[in-house]
């Protein structure tokens, strides 16, 4: 190629928050299928896209999508030199009549027909080279359901239009001006050719944990030797593994466990490491509560974690295993759930789990009744 490919990209919040949508929302920078009907049309069109050029011939439209086949994908694309326009007597333009929050999507669509110019079903990546203009804007219908909605992960839309037969002779321009059947042929090489090419421009984007995909983040959990992937979510992956070196830096330590397991429960556990207790050796509290709670061993190490973190054994299980895996191995890690009860006895801390507030009066009208719970919520 004689030089750089010219895109433009949306594949955040902020690009998608500049267009206008219905029946969806923007979710970890997608747009996502959002509605109280179980299936159902969801519908975008982008901002206009300034090429600054008038008579601009485009080049690619790209669009990313996520649970969504080509039989659910319907698209219309606009162009114009310009973006004023008459609309039953009144002078208005592309731009104010995308951002009227006034207007329905179907109702912008039919104030800006006149600038239609091409409309395509079921397919993700399209050739624009027969649309022309210096401005351009693309509208996007999905079917989605609720179970499994569909999303728009990202649009890329490239200029000007470059096409492999303006780098053959002459002879083969011109037999194939009316048909245009080479140009379109060589199109599907020259899309494969270039996206590979995009590829590698962005291959350092695939080494970040932020903005590599969900397949790419396990292999680079690999690389990193994190054991047990599949226990963590994508987005918790993502946080663990960009703090992965300076963790397994400090492994072994309070610290590193201490900072592991926020990372999969969202806060700082307790840990009491038994040899700490010793202090207290020969006290009538540490004979009579220390040593029921926690034992004599010096190589155990308690970890307690508020129930509420805590959804099912499972995460119990993923809590154990990333303390075998940040603590020595002559260290045995026991988990436990701090339950909203008092025991007398037990793990039960004032103000962790426990709370006392003023006391309510009984009511002994044959219809309440005294539960296990705590003696007293925290207020709100």
């Amino acid at each position: 190629m004689k030089g750089r490919l010219k895109y433009f990209i949306l594949n955040n919040a902020y690009d998608f928050e500049r267009g206008a949508y219905e029946n969806m929302e923007v979710i970890d920078n997608k747009l996502k299928y959002s509605s109280d009907k179980r299936s159902g049309i969801s519908c975008f069109m982008t901002k206009v896209f300034d090429s600054l050029e008038r008579g601009n011939v485009w080049h690619r439209l790209v669009i990313n999508t996520e649970n969504c086949s080509d039989d659910d994908l319907r698209i219309i694309v606009y162009a114009a030199n310009d973006k004023e326009f008459t609309y039953k007597g009144k002078t208005l333009t592309a731009d104010k009549v995308i951002n009227d929050k006034s207007i329905s999507l179907r109702e912008k669509t039919q104030m800006l027909s006149q600038f239609e110019k091409k409309r395509i079903g079921g397919v993700h990546d399209i050739l624009l080279h027969d649309v022309s203009g210096r401005y351009l804007w693309v509208y996007i219908e999905l079917l989605g359901t609720s179970d499994r909605p569909a999303a728009i992960n990202d649009i890329m839309l490239y200029l000007p239009a470059e096409s492999w037969i303006d780098r053959l002779p002459d002879i083969y321009r011109k037999s194939d001006k009316e048909s245009r059947f080479l140009e379109r042929f060589l199109g599907i090489f020259q899309t494969l050719y270039e996206e590979v090419e995009y590829r590698i421009d962005r291959i350092a984007d695939r080494f970040d944990p932020e903005s590599a995909d969900a397949d790419f983040l396990e292999w680079l959990a690999e690389w990193l030797d994190i054991a047990d992937r599949s226990m963590w979510s994508e987005d918790k992956l993502r946080d663990f593994m960009m703090s992965a070196v300076s963790l397994y830096r400090s492994r072994g330590t309070r610290e590193s466990l201490s900072r592991a397991i926020e990372l999969y429960i969202g806060e700082r556990p307790f840990i009491i490491e038994n040899f700490s207790l010793q202090k207290y050796r020969g006290s009538e509290m540490y004979e009579k509560i220390l040593v029921p709670l926690y034992g004599k061993d010096p190589y155990k190490v308690f970890i307690l974690v508020p129930g509420e973190l805590i959804k099912n054994d499972n995460d119990v299980d993923a809590l154990w295993r990333i303390a075998r895996e940040f603590m020595p191995m002559t260290v045995d890690p026991e988990i436990t759930v701090l339950e909203p009860y008092i025991f007398l006895g037990q793990n039960s801390y004032l103000g962790i789990n426990s709370f006392i507030n003023r006391p309510t009066n009984a009511v002994l009208d044959g219809k309440s009744r005294i539960t296990l719970s705590v003696l007293g919520e925290q207020e709100k």
